[in-house]
């Protein structure tokens, strides 16, 4: 069977086989536990909102060391969990990037391998998800639930950092989540550098179709014309993408490749106006976010966004010692005065670039298992 049929099927029986009552929101799956920690020793424990365990994820150090890029925050799609970006993580590292700048956390706790295409390998994904007895199954979650979660995460690593900018990098729900967070939490914006939105349900979803906004999780937030989208994208579109940072959305755009966006309907619905939006026409939904050609693309658009500040920085300021702090408990608009790009100043930079991305839901291979739980 075709990955493309095989995706719709399970998608369909998602939308069949979870039902709610009309107008309310579906009840969670239950995650099967904690993700895999795999942060630096001494970042901070966070714990997740919803469920109360420790959130899972990737990144760092030690605090304060030194950074040569400005931080990169990687949010994941529906189902999954940190461990899909390995491989990103490390196109990235052979580029010239260290493990202090780059960062992803795991929300909604251990997620299975459906998120990742099926003729690209993760073999260190697999590896862990085998070895923490991940079952496979859906677990699948929405945007909102998960804003509180990711907001934690981006003041962690910011601390923890000493950088109070940095840039975001979305795949499907996450894409949307990154946006949400941006939307509610708005001191955010003017330190963003750069957002790239992956396949994201901006606009809508071919895995949301009408009908199913009661039935399944996130559906009610991500399928076209929700008051949800509408609220997320402002009056005519306004807060779609947010200054000063550059914005990319990188997605399929054909109706063929993706089915997520299928057809005319749907291909063009993770474009955000005032981006850089990219169309690689014929490609799956999945590889998308890990082709190692399309990495390099975004790769770069990102260290583009990021030359300015990181130009200013070493204009601007002697060299030190290479010693970071920590920005404010709560952030500022301004980098802290000890912030270090390559142990150079950032205070003195101007103001940062920023935006929120949209974030769409990756449905893949779910097979939805029925538990309801009390939601808050």
């Amino acid at each position: 069977m075709n990955r493309r049929r095989l995706f719709a099927l399970v998608a369909s029986a998602v939308v069949a086989s979870f039902a709610a009552p009309a107008g309310a929101e579906p009840a969670h799956s239950q995650p099967q536990g904690p993700a895999a920690v795999r942060f630096a020793a001494d970042f901070p424990a966070l714990v997740d909102h919803e469920w109360g365990f420790r959130l899972g994820g990737f990144g760092g150090i030690r605090a304060g060391a030194p950074l040569h890029h400005i931080p990169v925050i990687f949010v994941h799609g529906n189902n999954v969990d940190a461990a899909d970006w390995y491989p990103v993580r490390d196109d990235f590292k052979a580029a010239g990037w260290s493990d202090q700048e780059l960062w992803a956390l795991s929300y909604n706790g251990l997620g299975s391998a459906a998120g990742t295409a099926l003729e690209t390998q993760n073999p260190e994904r697999d590896q862990e998800h085998m070895q923490m007895n991940s079952d496979g199954t859906a677990h699948i979650t929405n945007d909102d639930v998960n804003v509180p979660d990711l907001y934690d995460f981006i003041l962690a690593v910011r601390r923890y950092t000493g950088s109070a900018r940095f840039s975001i990098v979305s795949h499907s729900l996450g894409d949307t989540l990154a946006r949400k967070t941006l939307k509610v939490h708005p001191e955010l914006r003017q330190d963003l550098v750069a957002f790239v939105g992956i396949a994201g349900a901006n606009h809508g979803t071919s895995l949301c179709p009408p009908g199913s906004e009661d039935q399944v999780v996130s559906c009610n937030e991500i399928a076209a014309g929700t008051p949800w989208l509408a609220a997320l994208n402002g009056p005519g579109g306004s807060d779609e993408t947010y200054g000063p940072a550059k914005w990319m959305t990188v997605y399929d755009g054909s109706g063929a490749g993706d089915p997520a966006y299928a057809g005319p309907t749907y291909a063009q619905n993770p474009v955000l106006a005032g981006a850089d939006n990219r169309q690689f026409p014929g490609t799956y939904h999945n590889d998308l976010r890990i082709s190692p050609a399309i990495v390099a693309v975004y790769r770069a658009f990102v260290e583009a966004a990021e030359a300015p500040a990181v130009a200013a920085a070493h204009a601007a300021a002697p060299a030190s010692s290479g010693a970071t702090g920590a920005p404010p408990a709560e952030p500022s608009h301004a980098p802290p005065p000890n912030a270090t790009v390559e142990g150079r100043s950032l205070a003195a930079t101007g103001p940062a670039m920023s935006a929120g991305l949209p974030l769409t839901l990756l449905v893949g291979a779910l097979v939805l298992r029925r538990r309801r739980r009390g939601m808050r």
